[in-house]
């Protein structure tokens, strides 16, 4: 892993096809998605 990317965890995800399936369907918790970093906005100054 990249530091460009951050690990995020979510008990069910939608295929292509609308199909909706859990990971509890797979004997998981949670699946492990790998998603690329937001970029940080600095933050606004204050008067």
């Amino acid at each position: 892993m990249t530091d460009d990317t951050e690990v995020i965890f979510t008990k069910s995800i939608r295929l292509r096809n609308g199909k909706r399936i859990f990971a509890s369907q797979y004997g998981l918790e949670a699946f492990r998605i790998r998603v690329r970093k937001k970029p940080t906005r600095p933050s606004p100054k204050s008067h």
